[in-house]
């Protein structure tokens, strides 16, 4: 790096190029103070407060430099979620299954050193707390990129769904909670939608590009604080040089905040050393800076979508030939439009999904880019874009970039082939190849074991036990759960997924001993609760049962509601039926677990010829299948009908 000196005097750059500002730039986040006090305001002041703009306008920059500093200014704490990705949740995908992803991910981010399996509201709850007089201290949390939980489509996207009912959920019934989305503007119209169904007051702040003079101060002061004091001051030629006309209907010419900070960082890394400065004419170095920038984003996004660049290339000629009426994606290129717009170099229409450029500025680097670079091929390269490609949906592409990982030369470290490893495990078992899940979380289980990663090595067993399990594999997956008991130590996830495992294997009381130790430990830990609350459902223990069963909050799975019903209709003396019950069948129609306890409800009930039909359905199902401890009891049902 040209800087690398400067950095060792203590001189930070004055611009940070094209990533967010962080908790780490305040210092050099100008230009917003009136947002990141308007934004702090209304997040103190209501329980929940939106904030929207266009990609690329700065919201994550405002949120993470801006209002949250503000807020912990005041010696309140401050949950923020952005920093990990929505797929990486720290447990391989088979440990935990029946938890929704997304909210062990949200989780995570807030309270990185938490245990996993918590719900939302029980983390929240664990955080409240009261100051010295005894009154209830607000929580405030933020959530970032809101846009990918409102995603369509997908084999997730009903989890995406349930995590958002989560965080509404919470929003009625946590009177202390202080909650910021801040999202795409493309997806502002929907997530109104949803607020307004489930009568949701709020506080919304729209976020928009930079006034010129603006701008231009926040650039001047930049170069301040490193030293350079500009005389006349450059910040106004570069602000004037990015300026886009206004839109119609608007006063102002505007900057973007994002090509301010590439430009200012290109111009800046070009600049003589000794002399610190700009350039009085920045017009040349800002073509040239955007023109560099463009190529690279759009050479990674090639990569990243395994697009050949030609055809890349060749529908953004489109899109700039429409007249700002935008394309839509070519054949198989959603994902490639969606990255492009997450690198803010096209976004949405609103109206018919077409994408256009985002920036007028933009225009002439994306109709003659420089010659696309060469992205470099290493492991680590193809390990973050499989994680990217994962977080989009597009699973093949993940699994691809992970294969070429660990075909990569030179070689990834060992910790890394792990995590590569198990990683393709996930997509394996996501995809519904059980056979393959288990293999590979049985070579990571191999790979972490010679790093001494004995915690990492239970939970891929853990995972490969589960895939045993769901191929109908008891003895296999039996030894290996008995190794993996040895590696649980007091890891809570763990432990609660290696309980899950126990249960399906038929080991009912070493299931519910694993569990209690894990609820004594942490009485937050949701997933273990609900687990517990199933099993004992199953064992006839209805009482108990629905002692941890009520203590659980909306969304539910299928799985918990028919577990709550069967408790219910045991402790009745009669079998109950509700809409509830119908809705949870229709959502797990194919689920061997859900349909026996549908049919143990209804053969208290009475209706012995429905039981009967249900009991058959659950022993012939396969996501998940029934576990073989409960096959007898299938087929005594079917019997009786």
């Amino acid at each position: 790096m040209k800087r690398t000196a400067r950095w060792r005097e203590g001189r930070p750059e004055p611009f940070i190029g094209p990533r967010p500002f962080r908790a780490r730039d305040r210092p050099f986040f100008l230009g917003r103070e009136r947002e990141a006090a308007a934004l702090a305001e209304a997040w103190r002041g209501n329980h929940l407060t939106v904030l929207h703009g266009d990609t690329g306008v700065g919201k994550t920059s405002l949120l993470h430099a801006g209002a949250a500093p503000a807020i912990t200014d005041g010696a309140e704490e401050v949950l923020v979620h952005g920093g990990r990705r929505w797929s990486d949740a720290g447990l391989p995908a088979a440990v935990l299954p029946d938890q929704n992803p997304y909210t062990r991910a949200l989780v995570s981010s807030w309270d990185p050193d938490g245990p996993p399996g918590r719900s939302v509201a029980d983390l929240l709850r664990a955080r409240t707390r009261t100051d010295r007089y005894g009154l209830p201290v607000p929580v405030f949390a933020a959530v970032d990129r809101l846009e990918l939980l409102l995603r369509p489509g997908g084999p997730d996207e009903h989890h995406r769904r349930d995590l958002l009912e989560e965080l509404f959920s919470c929003l009625e019934e946590q009177g202390e909670l202080r909650l910021l989305f801040s999202v795409r503007t493309d997806h502002w119209d929907e997530l109104r939608g949803l607020l307004d169904k489930h009568a949701l007051r709020f506080a919304e702040l729209s976020l928009g590009p930079l006034a010129v003079a603006t701008a231009a101060e926040a650039v001047d002061s930049a170069l301040e604080r490193v030293g350079h004091t500009p005389a006349p001051g450059p910040g106004r030629a570069l602000a004037e040089e990015l300026a886009a006309a206004p839109e119609e209907g608007g006063t102002a010419a505007a900057v973007d905040p994002g090509l301010l900070q590439v430009a200012g960082r290109a111009l800046w890394e070009a600049g003589e050393a000794s002399a610190r400065t700009l350039g009085a004419d920045p017009g040349a170095g800002v073509d040239r800076a955007l023109c560099v920038h463009t190529a690279r984003l759009l050479a990674e996004t090639a990569v990243e979508c395994l697009v050949s660049p030609r055809t890349l290339s060749g529908w953004l000629g489109r899109v700039l030939a429409s007249g700002g009426r935008g394309a839509r994606p070519f054949h198989g290129g959603e994902n490639a439009a969606r990255v492009l717009q997450d690198r803010h170099l096209l976004t949405r229409h609103h109206a018919d999904g077409a994408y256009v450029v985002r920036h007028p500025r933009l225009v002439a680097p994306l109709a003659s880019p420089d010659r696309l670079p060469e992205i470099p091929r290493g492991s680590a390269v193809h390990l973050a874009f499989a994680r990217s490609t994962r977080e989009q949906g597009d699973l093949p592409v993940a699994r691809e970039h992970a294969r070429r990982a660990l075909a990569a030369r030179p070689a990834p470290r060992p910790g890394e082939r792990a995590r590569i490893v198990s990683l393709l495990g996930d997509l394996a078992f996501q995809e519904g190849d059980l056979p393959s899940a288990a293999r590979l979380y049985q070579d990571a289980a191999g790979l972490w074991a010679s790093l001494g990663e004995g915690v990492a090595v239970g939970q891929v067993l853990v995972a490969q036990a589960r895939c045993l399990l769901l191929a109908r594999d008891r003895p296999a997956a039996l030894n290996i759960l008995s190794v993996a008991a040895g590696r649980a130590s007091t890891d809570p996830g763990l432990q609660t997924g290696l309980g899950q495992a126990l249960w399906h294997a038929g080991q009912a009381e070493s299931a519910l001993a694993l569990l209690d130790r894990v609820l004594a430990g942490d009485g937050t830990s949701t997933e273990a609760r609900r687990t517990r609350g199933e099993i004992l459902a199953d064992q006839g223990e209805a009482v108990s049962a629905l002692r941890d069963l009520e203590r659980l909050r909306a969304p539910e799975s299928p799985s918990t509601r028919t577990a709550r019903a069967l408790a219910q209709a045991m402790l009745a003396g009669a079998g109950t039926w509700s809409a509830e019950l119908d809705e949870a069948l229709a959502e797990a129609s194919d689920s061997g677990p859900v349909l026996l306890r549908a049919a143990r409800v209804r053969r208290l009930g009475g209706d012995r010829d429905l039981a009967a039909r249900l009991a058959a359905r659950a022993m012939r199902a396969h996501h998940p299948p029934l576990p073989p401890h409960q096959v007898a009891t299938a087929t005594r049902l079917s019997e009786e009908g």
